[in-house]
Parts: structure tokens; sequence; C-alpha cells
């Protein structure tokens, strides 16, 4: 999107449109970690907005996490910002939750295989040790980043066909209800501090004992049957996430 794209653009989004515009460059680093951005007044001119309407782009991004003001000298680039920043009560995928922030979801397959289910992985989807899982391991990008490592195990019982590379997309939940019409109902997660070994460092660009979180998952389909146990380790200073609490 050009400096001079917004120049006629006067609808609802227009905020949303002058974030998006703003985030664009700090994920491909015209603006740095640290950089402190033009002014009210040469932003909004350089985009071609009110300096109201990016001032609220503006504070959307602060509240993300991205940019942090410092009164009296201007607006900067935050050294560690997430990339990903959301809540997780609701159940989906993570193509979703990166699509949602303004991305572009992909999806890199480490691999697909057919494996004998040992007794741990039984007992975690109720089946029994030696049955047959698909074992799926994925990286998802955002915008060409990598925010997430992923290992899916599906009980072959449930699978109508082979899961194979070809066809397969970014969303799991998709793929499960396209192909082989299993619906994720609910699911139970736990989440978990930790920190990426020399494996999953490199996976992800990390350096060796970074913070990650995982994200542990058993899924159920419709039926209460356990069709899908995940495990998805996400970087600290990419993925952050949110959880509301009521009483």
């Amino acid at each position: 999107m050009s400096d001079n794209s917004f120049s006629s653009l006067r609808n609802p989004s227009i905020i949303d449109q002058i974030r998006k515009n703003l985030l664009d460059r700090v994920v491909d680093g015209r603006y740095k970690p640290g950089d402190r951005l033009p002014s009210e007044p040469e932003l909004a001119g350089m985009l071609g907005v009110s300096r109201n309407s990016l001032r609220e782009a503006i504070t959307l991004l602060e509240n993300e996490g991205f940019l942090y003001r410092r009164k009296g000298i201007g607006t900067f680039v935050t050294h560690s910002a997430p990339i990903i920043k959301g809540g997780i009560e609701r159940l989906k995928g993570i193509a979703d939750f990166i699509r949602e922030r303004g991305y572009i979801p992909g999806n890199i397959i480490v691999k697909i295989d057919t494996e004998i289910c040992d007794e741990e992985i039984a007992i975690i989807l109720d089946i029994k040790p030696g049955e047959l899982i698909t074992f799926i391991e994925t990286i998802k990008t955002a915008s060409g980043k990598p925010v997430a490592s992923c290992i899916d195990l599906i009980p072959c019982r449930y699978l109508k066909k082979p899961v194979k590379k070809s066809g397969f997309n970014e969303s799991i939940f998709e793929n499960l209800k396209k192909d082989h019409g299993i619906i994720i109902a609910f699911a139970e997660c736990d989440l978990i501090a930790t920190t990426s070994d020399d494996s999953l460092a490199s996976k992800l660009s990390l350096d060796a004992g970074s913070p990650v979180l995982l994200l542990e998952q058993v899924h159920y389909n419709d039926r209460g049957d356990k069709v899908l146990y995940s495990r998805s380790f996400f970087p600290s200073s990419r993925f952050s996430f949110k959880l509301i609490r009521k009483r």
C-alpha cells in the first residue's frame, strides 16, 4: 500500500486500514524496534488521513504492544512487540488468529506420517496402544515470519483416508471437516511457559533457551470422541495470549 493510497479512502474502516499500513511497516522492517515514527502531522500527510484517525490507529497499535509513546518526544516501535495478540476463550485455528491481526497466514509442512501410538499418547486420546495415528508437524507463519511450531496427532480410526501434503491447507480444523467429516466441537487446553531447545529454536528462528508458550490441547468431536491431540509452541516475543476471567 503506497503512502498516498489513503487519499481517497473515507469509510468506517479507515482506522483499521491506517493500523494495517503502519503495522506492515513495522513487520517488514521499515520501522525497526526503537525507531521513532514521523511526527503526527508528517505521518498524517504521508498517508493522506486526518490526525484524529491516525491518532486512533496509533492507540490501537499501542494497546496491542507494537508502539509506545514518550510524552513530549514521540511515538516509538517497541523492542519486543508480539506479532500476534488475542484471546483464547473461543476455539479457532492459528490461521484465524493470524488473519484477524492483518497478516497473511502460511503453513509449512515439516512432516506427515502414519505412526504406531505409544502408551502415553494412547491414554491422552483414549485409544489402545499400538493403534495407528497420523502425525502432522507444521510451522505456522504470519506474512512469512514463523510464529508457531505445531504437532497434531489424529487417531486413524476417525479418518476416511490418509492425510497427504497435497491439498493440506493452513487450517487443520477445515481439513478435518472437509476431508473426513470431523467437526471439532470443543477442546481442553493447558497453557505452559517453557523454553525452546535447539531443534525448536531452529524451526522458529530463535536463540536456544528463548521463552516459548506451549498450548497443549485435546480436541473433541460433536459426539464427544477425542479426535485430535495438539502441541503448539509459540515464541513469547511473537505471540501473546489473553484470557478474560469473570466472577
